[in-house]
Formats: C-alpha cells, structure tokens, sequence
C-alpha cells in the first residue's frame, strides 16, 4: 500500500492546482477583456436619416411626401423587397444606408438586390455622399456640425454588394454649376436644377443592356438617376438608383425645383402603395455591445470587481480537490455536525424533529447497510465495523421526545467510541 502523502506534499499539491485554476481564469478573462475592447460597436447615425432634422437628414423629405397624399412609414426593420401587387405595390426605400451598417447586414443587403433583379418589385435607392459629426455642442443645446464626405470606395462598396457593379461605377465630377436634364416618357422636358460643387454620377464601362433606363443626367452625359427592370412591366416599380444625394436632403431640397424633380422620382414608383423607408442601415435595429460597454468605463469597474470577486472564489475553491489523506478528517468533522444540531433543536425545544434528524443523520456518522465503514477509536485510531453490519440508529425508546433525543445522542456517542453495531433498541432509563 502506497504511503500517504506527507503535509508539505499536500500543500505543494493545493498551492500548484490553485496556480492553475488561476492562470486558466486570468488567460481567459484577459483575452475577453483585449477582444471586446477592440470590438468598438457601430455608431447609431444621428444626422442622415429620415427622422433627423440635421442638413443630411430627410425629414423634410418625409414631410414632403405626406403632403403629396403618399402613405410614408419609416423605421422597418425588414430589408425584404416589396411583394408585387401592380399600382398597390409598396416600396422599400433607403436613404442614403451608411457604408458600416451595409457591410453588418452584408448577407441581407446582398439578397435583397438579388431578389429585386429577379422578380417584379419596387426599391429606391439614394447611394450616401456626405456624413457628419460633432464638432461642438454648446451649452445653448445647439450642435455645431462637420461635414465630410463618404470616400468614393466605400460608395463603390455598397454599389458591389447591391450587384450593380457589373455594369455601373460610381465617381464625381468637380465643377461649379452642373445641371440636371430631365426625360419623361414623352422626351425631354425643361426641368433642371443645379447641384453643388461636387457632383456624385454613374459611369458605365460599356454599354447597358435593355434593362437599364437613365432618368436623369449632367449636361456632359453622366447618369445621375437610373432604373433597373428586367423586365418592361408597366412604367412603375422596378430598382431606382440614384447616385447624388443631394437634392433629397434637408439642406438642399428647398432650393428651387429640387422638390419638384423629387417629386417626379417618386410617381415612378407604385402611386397605391406604401413607401417603407428604411432605418436598419442606419442603425436603428442594432443592438448594443454589451461586451464593449463591459470593458470601457464606468462599466469596467463594475466588470473588475465581478473577476475579482471571482478571482477570490476560485482561490478558496481549489481546496475541494484535496488529497485523499484529507477525507478521513472531513469524515471526523461531520460527526460533530449531528451532536451541534441536536442541540441547536434542543434549544429551540423542538425535540421530536431533532431527534428524528438524529436518526436520519445517524448514516454519515455510523456508516451504511451492507458496507465496511470506519468509526471513531477512543484514542484517536479507527477501527472497521463488521462487514454486513450497520451503524445507523433504527429505533429509539423513551416516554417523550426529550427522553428520547437523549437516548439518541447517547447512541451515537457510544458507537462512536466502541464502533458496536448492536441493533437492539436501548433503554437509558
């Protein structure tokens, strides 16, 4: 038989499996607290869509709309092209979706498009162009507002996940007065407006298949507003493109015959149906970074003190995977357990429940039927009951419950010294 292992091997034993509970613990809070931190969660955009009243948002544009008697229902959360019902077919409408939300909802962005060009729908798209941020926010509740312009790659990524890259690039065109021409199904008509300096228009690498129709255009040629339809149903509907966003915006729409030309775009989709704007791809349907906020301030120090707290729990824990030399002492300090709640029931004068769990108790102290359990010597030694034999309390006599919690006690106490097994009820009378 092996020899036990000696005090300071146990300890040794005990200090190395905390080490390593502990470095488990701290490696994997650590790469948590490295991974969520980076993980920066996307930033909801405030000034660019429909509800904002900010030069890039399209409240004004919404408010236009309604007063044209179009139905107007903005916050969907589904990017889902419209089933079509002819006139009564409604339209999913996206403002201007900003580059980091397309590229989160990468896999809907992209089955939407291809749903569009499949199948009879109706989808408006205005591609961004200009983003904004604080610059300033003055006590007075007014903010002060910096504005920059989206780069032209990721306008251009959005184009390729939409599918539309196949056959159209996006670029801009510098020049002080650009006028756009519009054509009606009857030609050209006079309407024209002007737009800013720097102009956002399509360019196509060859030459557009039949599917394409340009609805507006610089004076030099370059498309600014384009419909997709595979196939020639009807003059409303189809995937509407717009490459400027300009003249959709709170801070140019006012300007003179921006609202009519808007207007126009408009009666190309289904007059009966509801226009669906969009807010997804502004982030309004994202949810909170829980791991970001749990590793930035205030919420860090909240999150320091849980590992901590942890940290501690798990030190004290490691000492449940003692050495088996450990066991028989834990068996020693249970016994002392049935004596101290035999008195707490005492003193609290509920004799028949104490006595009963004395009974009941009786197990972990003396052993089960049928097993080879170890008691207590006089001396501190242990002796083996007989095999087949058990030590726990079956009955117990006495006039009361007092007299017979008495008895049970005595019972213990004396198989703990002797390790008899006897079964036979006993009278301390």
């Amino acid at each position: 038989m092996s020899e036990a292992p000696k005090p300071r091997d146990e300890a040794r034993q005990e200090t190395l499996m905390r080490v390593i509970m502990i470095g488990v613990f701290g490696g994997v809070t650590l790469l948590y607290l490295l991974s969520a931190v980076f993980e920066t969660p996307l930033e909801a955009d405030n000034f660019t869509n429909s509800h904002s009243t900010s030069p890039g948002g399209h409240s004004a544009l919404l408010a236009l709309l309604r007063e044209n008697g179009r139905q107007v229902r903005n916050n969907e959360v589904s990017l889902q092209p419209p089933q079509y019902e002819g006139r009564n077919t409604d339209t999913l409408v996206l403002l201007e979706p900003g580059p980091d939300y397309v590229r989160h909802f990468d896999t809907e962005f992209r089955n939407l498009f291809s749903s569009a060009m499949e199948r009879e729908t109706s989808v408006l798209v205005v591609l961004p162009k200009r983003h904004y941020r604080v610059l300033d926010a003055p006590q007075d509740g007014d903010l002060v507002l910096e504005e920059e312009l989206h780069s032209l790659g990721e306008v251009q990524d959005i184009l390729q996940r939409s599918g539309f890259d196949r056959w159209l690039n996006v670029t801009r065109v510098e020049a002080p007065a650009i006028r756009v021409e519009w054509w009606g199904e009857g030609g050209a008509s006079e309407l024209s407006v002007e737009l800013e300096e720097v102009a956002q228009v399509f360019r196509a690498p060859r030459d557009l298949p039949d599917s394409f129709e340009v609805l507006a255009a610089t004076v030099h040629g370059d498309p600014v507003a384009m419909r997709y339809r595979g196939e020639k149903y009807g003059s409303e509907g189809g995937v509407l493109l717009f490459s400027d966003p300009d003249i959709f915006t709170n801070r140019f729409i006012a300007q003179p015959g921006r609202a009519e030309l808007v207007m126009r775009f408009f009666e190309l989709t289904p007059r009966n149906g509801t226009l669906l704007v969009d807010e997804d791809l502004h982030g309004f349907s994202t949810d909170a970074s829980l791991e970001y906020l749990a590793v930035t301030p205030p919420g860090l120090w909240l999150t320091l003190s849980v590992v901590v707290l942890l940290a501690i729990f798990g030190w004290r824990q490691a000492t449940v995977l003692r050495p088996r030399s450990a066991e028989p002492q834990d068996r020693q300090a249970r016994k002392f357990a049935i004596e101290g709640l035999a008195r707490m029931m005492e003193r609290a004068q509920d004799h028949h429940s104490a006595y009963k769990r004395v009974l009941k108790r009786s197990r972990l102290v003396l052993g089960a039927g049928g097993a080879q359990v170890q008691g207590a010597g006089m001396a501190g030694g242990t002796r083996a009951i007989r095999k087949g034999k058990t030590g726990r309390i079956t009955r117990i006599q006495g006039g009361d419950d007092l007299e017979r919690l008495i008895n049970a006690a005595r019972k213990v106490a004396h198989q703990k010294r002797t390790g008899e097994a006897d079964h036979s009820d006993w009278d301390f009378g």
